[in-house]
């Protein structure tokens, strides 16, 4: 039995919510929809909702095995919900963290570290300028931030730094350049800026979508290639980048190297999910990595998120997805008799 717990009450408004029950029922499992307020922690039962003949209907539920947690929760009394339920029953989705924790985990991977790019957290306005002096062209954005927001571009000219954000630039003096970007009420970081570029101009990077399957394992969903406009300091599609087929990408741009840095990218895409897993005390069923490379083809990963998917592919993510809480829901059964 999987349960899928969200912060909507009513599922016809989420997406998955029937493609999920939908794969479930393919698979041979029954999935139900819930959220924290109809959950009996004393009864150990969930007032949950099943889909049938094209209807939710409601019904009692005992504890599911398994949970296919969608949402983050951010009231105290929903958290503790979420939090009594995670001791006795295993949840797909875990958290990485801001970008600066995931940072500094990358950094204790002796075969990652060599893909983070230089950084540093922004405290006051002296760190910026400092790091400016030694990388004369940085990115500056949140350390919790969703589809590119906030981000701007900063290259140092002489005495002067041209700051570059929703594909504006202005120049500025020293002065004006601090008081500019600490007016924010949120934490930064600043980053050595990777000139990944087309021959054309255009920035661009991969998402490389990662999921575990039935057997637990490391799947690489899709590796995709966002490019952006020119003036653009990021290639999130929500500022407006557009997608191309990977070979297609590949053959286009870099032509007798194409195959080479394939099976380069491969390479890190199908080591990255184990790796990352071991640096954290919890396994991740879903990674979202975006990665760079630039002008000698190095990667570097911008970020890595852990609910990555895009609409377009929901129903592809979604056998993952299902297939990977059935294989949860079956090593707690497993397990569950070997300790009898």
């Amino acid at each position: 039995m999987i349960g899928m717990l969200h912060n909507r009450k009513n599922p016809s408004l989420v997406s998955r919510a029937y493609l999920y029950s939908a794969i479930a029922k393919l698979e041979g499992a029954e999935l139900f929809y819930f959220t924290p307020g109809e959950v009996n922690l004393k009864n150990k039962t969930i007032n949950g909702l099943y889909y049938h003949q094209g209807k939710w209907l409601n019904k009692r539920f005992p504890f599911p095995d398994v949970v296919i947690n969608s949402v983050s929760f951010s009231l105290s009394w929903q958290k503790q919900i979420e939090n009594a339920l995670k001791k006795t029953i295993p949840f797909t989705s875990y958290p990485v963290g801001s970008k600066n924790f995931v940072y500094e985990k990358l950094k204790k991977s002796s075969e990652l570290k060599k893909h983070v790019i230089p950084y540093q957290l922004l405290n006051k306005k002296e760190d910026l300028i400092s790091f400016l002096n030694t990388h004369s062209e940085v990115i500056v954005k949140p350390t919790r931030s969703h589809h590119g927001n906030n981000v701007v571009k900063i290259a140092k000219v002489g005495k002067r730094y041209l700051l570059t954000k929703d594909r504006e630039t202005k120049e500025l003096s020293e002065k004006e350049l601090g008081d500019l970007v600490f007016t924010t009420d949120f934490k930064q970081l600043v980053q050595k800026y990777i000139s990944s570029k087309l021959p054309t101009g255009e920035p661009f990077d991969f998402r490389i979508h990662l999921q575990k399957n039935r057997k637990g394992i490391w799947t690489v969903t899709y590796i995709v290639p966002r490019i952006g406009n020119k003036k653009a300091v990021i290639t999130n599609l929500s500022q407006g980048s557009q997608m191309i087929k990977y070979d297609v990408f590949m053959d286009l741009y870099f032509g007798p190297k194409s195959n080479e840095l394939q099976n380069k990218i491969n390479d890190f895409a199908s080591s990255f999910g184990d790796l990352f897993d071991s640096l954290y005390p919890y396994k991740f069923d879903e990674l979202g990595v975006d990665v760079g490379l630039d002008e000698n083809h190095n990667i570097w990963i911008y970020e890595v998120n852990w609910r990555p998917g895009h609409v377009f592919i929901e129903v592809f993510t979604g056998f993952n997805t299902v297939n990977y809480a059935i294989f949860l829901a079956t090593q707690k059964l497993l397990s569950e008799r070997k300790n009898k």
